[in-house]
């Protein structure tokens, strides 16, 4: 088990996030292959039957491994086995809370998802739904946020993905310098007008293995 990230550790990260340079908007997809299709899946799926699931044309998914401070996906590590098994580029997501400390939550996060090469990069789950007011200005919760991304990035070493939706986007995250974080953006009506590498364009998809709705996902091409 992981220990807590130390307090020198912590305050740098804090240091770092507030004085992270202005970015460059991320390329169309950096993460994948384009046109690319994938899902997303968590305990809300149940239990996948991976032997089936393999048959389908997916080559990539995201599993969620943990939310807020405490909470684990307790379907994450057997999900996470059976995706990396059947040779699909796998990636981890944090469903992230905006009424809890940012470093807090990077550290839930980080004790659900050991270091593995060839994964992809971390994600953040940022949406209106399931979330709780954020207690703070505006600037201190960007501030958390901006210490979630730092800590994980440093622990990954890899430039953490943003999942969202546009009208989150346009409420929290337009305008203040998270261009070089590659979006993820849920549109069920077509295509996003935002710049992204990952579309999530269903949450009612079907696929072998799963019983129920699955998310639906594609590279941009």
């Amino acid at each position: 088990m992981r220990r807590g990230l130390w307090p020198g550790l912590a305050g740098a990260i804090l240091l770092l996030a507030g004085c992270m340079p202005a970015s460059r908007p991320p390329e169309a997809s950096p993460l994948l292959p384009p046109g690319a299709e994938g899902i997303d899946l968590s305990h809300h799926n149940g239990a996948v039957d991976w032997t089936l699931l393999a048959t389908e044309p997916f080559e990539f998914v995201y599993l969620k491994a943990s939310e807020g401070t405490g909470h684990a996906d307790p379907q994450f590590q057997t999900n996470w086995a059976s995706a990396t098994r059947i040779g699909w580029r796998t990636g981890a997501y944090h469903f992230y809370l905006l009424c809890r400390p940012g470093l807090a939550q990077a550290e839930n996060f980080i004790r659900q998802v050991e270091v593995r090469a060839g994964t992809l990069p971390p994600a953040v789950d940022l949406e209106h739904a399931h979330n709780c007011a954020a207690p703070g200005t505006r600037a201190e919760t960007m501030g958390e946020l901006r210490a979630f991304l730092a800590a994980v990035e440093a622990e990954y070493g890899q430039t953490a993905v943003i999942y969202t939706t546009p009208a989150f986007h346009a409420e929290w995250l337009a305008g203040e310098d998270f261009g070089r974080h590659p979006l993820w953006v849920r549109s069920l009506s077509g295509p996003p007008d935002l710049t992204y590498a990952i579309w999530q364009h269903s949450m009612k998809g079907r696929a072998r293995g799963i019983d129920g709705p699955v998310d639906l996902n594609r590279a941009a091409d």
